[in-house]
């Protein structure tokens, strides 16, 4: 098991090293090719396509992972009501690009749209075959099918770009990533799934995949509202801004937040019905995993004055604020989030939905107080949503899984204040490098980070760096008692 588990963690490092590093030079290219005010109208098309998404794949890929008895005709029956619902969802999307053409003045939301939505019919099958291999515990697999399937993706968006396609390359890199990815996950599946109508295979699964959608649904209307509050407070341009800032951030919160949850959820799924063996279980993932993921947002916050004009060029200086707030927010929020996923293994996903909506509401709030603050609200938005995250998870009635809210707090604690110390070392290191070229500035700041963050580590958290390195170890400790 050490040994899977080092691949899994291994293929899962590539996978996120690798988008990061794919988007932040498709990135680089784009924001030269393309203005604020297109990223503004490519972050409300695609927004709606997300949370179509969610509908036809989010009420299915957590009930099938986390069932304890799966059968064909379940996966079949759920390929059938995903690919109704994104028949639906694109027929949709017809008359409400007209909508959104004549609320803008943007005539081309009447095809962005509904080109954009037919990736629907492929992420619902991706949903849906990645519960499959989630169960499977082919990690290794699902890394790959994503990581490639954003090569072939970013890859068409870039070559879209330079030959003048304007925002028809944010639109094509989403379709073809996902198309991509979802023809890559089925070849790697065990089995060919095709649609088979079944009502009492889907009700087997209706509970919890009925809370699965509410709770992915909430997490995206958050990003739809706030992405439409944001246009209609401050324009497009500024949509544009904040869309930079998520390319920045996204990727990792979106590889790093999925790996540790679907790992997790594998690990504690199986102990469900052992709530004694789930809490030690959870409790060490926890403290453990948040040494690792705390610090690389920190960090990335830290460093996002250096990186944000090294990667976008000239003209997006209002992006970096938000972008600092975005990752100081992820540093929050996900590893706080590893308690909520203990709680859906324990078949209580409602408390990630308690935690979704808390986000939205707090997120709204913020955004709309502070609009004299002018575009910091964004981030400051946002940052108030991850933490409203991270309050319902430490807060959930202890008794689920025999943990204190206390000892939940103590066990994220440290790597919060960890990450912080390394984080201020970064931010006040970086005036001192002025004559320095962008990228000398920029990767000396990311060596002193890794070993400032270390040092703390060696200093104030010995025992948690152990147990994090021994979890790791290839070689096989001797048994005790």
């Amino acid at each position: 098991m050490r040994h899977r588990l080092v691949k899994w963690l291994g293929w899962s490092g590539v996978d996120a090293v690798g988008r990061l590093a794919m988007l932040t030079a498709s990135t680089a290219v784009l924001s030269r090719c393309l203005s604020p005010h297109d990223f503004g109208v490519a972050a409300l098309a695609l927004t709606v396509v997300t949370v179509a998404s969610v509908v036809v794949g989010a009420p299915f890929e957590e009930a099938l992972a986390q069932r304890k008895v799966l059968r064909l005709a379940h996966l079949r029956a759920a390929v059938s009501a995903s690919w109704l619902a994104s028949l639906a969802c694109v027929l949709l999307a017809v008359p409400l690009g007209f909508i959104l053409a004549r609320a803008y003045g943007e005539p081309q939301f009447v095809w962005l749209l509904p080109v954009g939505m037919i990736s629907a019919f492929f992420s619902g099958h991706s949903d849906i075959v990645t519960g499959l291999i989630r169960r499977q515990r082919r990690f290794a697999d699902l890394a790959k099918a994503t990581l490639f399937g954003h090569a072939i993706g970013i890859s068409a968006s870039v070559a879209i770009a330079l030959a003048g396609g304007g925002v028809w390359a944010l639109i094509a890199q989403r379709l073809l990533v996902v198309v991509a990815r979802a023809i890559l996950l089925q070849a790697s599946a065990t089995v060919l799934i095709l649609p088979s109508r079944s009502i009492g295979h889907l009700r087997d699964i209706a509970r919890y995949g009925g809370l699965s959608l509410a709770d992915r649904l909430t997490d995206n209307l958050t990003y739809l509202v706030f992405n439409y509050v944001v246009g209609g407070l401050y324009g497009l341009n500024v949509l544009g801004y904040v869309n930079m800032a998520m390319r920045l951030v996204e990727p990792l919160r979106s590889a790093i937040g999925a790996t540790g949850h679907n790992l997790a959820f594998s690990f504690l799924s199986r102990l469900q019905d052992e709530p004694e063996r789930l809490s030690a279980r959870a409790r060490t993932i926890v403290s453990h995993a948040a040494l690792a993921i705390a610090p690389v947002f920190v960090g990335l916050a830290a460093v996002t004055p250096a990186l944000l004009p090294l990667m976008a060029g000239p003209g997006w200086d209002e992006a970096i604020v938000i972008g600092a707030c975005l990752a100081l927010g992820t540093a929050i929020c996900v590893p706080s989030r590893l308690i909520i996923t203990a709680l859906c293994a324990r078949g209580r996903p409602e408390y990630s939905l308690v935690a979704n909506i808390g986000a939205f509401a707090c997120t709204l709030a913020v955004l709309v107080v502070a609009n004299g603050l002018g575009p910091v609200s964004v981030g400051l938005a946002r940052i108030a949503g991850d933490m409203a995250q991270a309050a319902v998870a430490i807060g959930a009635a202890p008794g689920l899984i025999g943990w204190s809210r206390r000892d939940r707090f103590l066990a994220l604690a440290p790597a919060w204040a960890l990450s912080a110390a390394m984080g201020l070392v970064v931010a006040r290191l970086q005036p001192a490098l002025p004559h320095f070229g962008q990228i000398s500035a920029l990767a000396l700041l990311i060596a002193a980070g890794v070993a400032t963050y270390a040092l703390f580590l060696a200093l104030f958290a010995r025992e948690r760096l152990a147990g994090l390195t021994g979890m790791l170890a290839l070689r096989a400790r001797p048994a005790e008692g």
